[in-house]
């Protein structure tokens, strides 16, 4: 083997070094967005959640105050 085809094999290692390093790192980074996705999807789901319940509260609410209102118009066309 030359002195050049040595010196190419050790730039080739490193090159190769340096490549795995930064593929671990890339992977490291992408395990850390898909955490950071899965949480903020899981968020997003919690919120959707209470504001489904708030929606169903209100729509009782409003339900129980129509009630209340032809109940007090029957009482004042009764007594009235």
């Amino acid at each position: 083997m030359t002195y050049d085809g040595m010196i190419e094999e050790i730039e080739a290692a490193d090159k190769v070094k340096e490549l795995q390093k930064e593929l671990k790192k890339l992977k490291a980074d992408k395990e850390r967005g898909d955490a950071d996705l899965e949480k903020t999807i899981d968020i997003l789901t919690t919120d959707n959640s209470i504001k489904d319940y708030e929606i169903t509260q209100l729509k009782e609410k409003i339900d129980m105050l129509k009630k209340q209102k032809k109940i007090l118009q029957d009482a004042i066309r009764k007594n009235g």
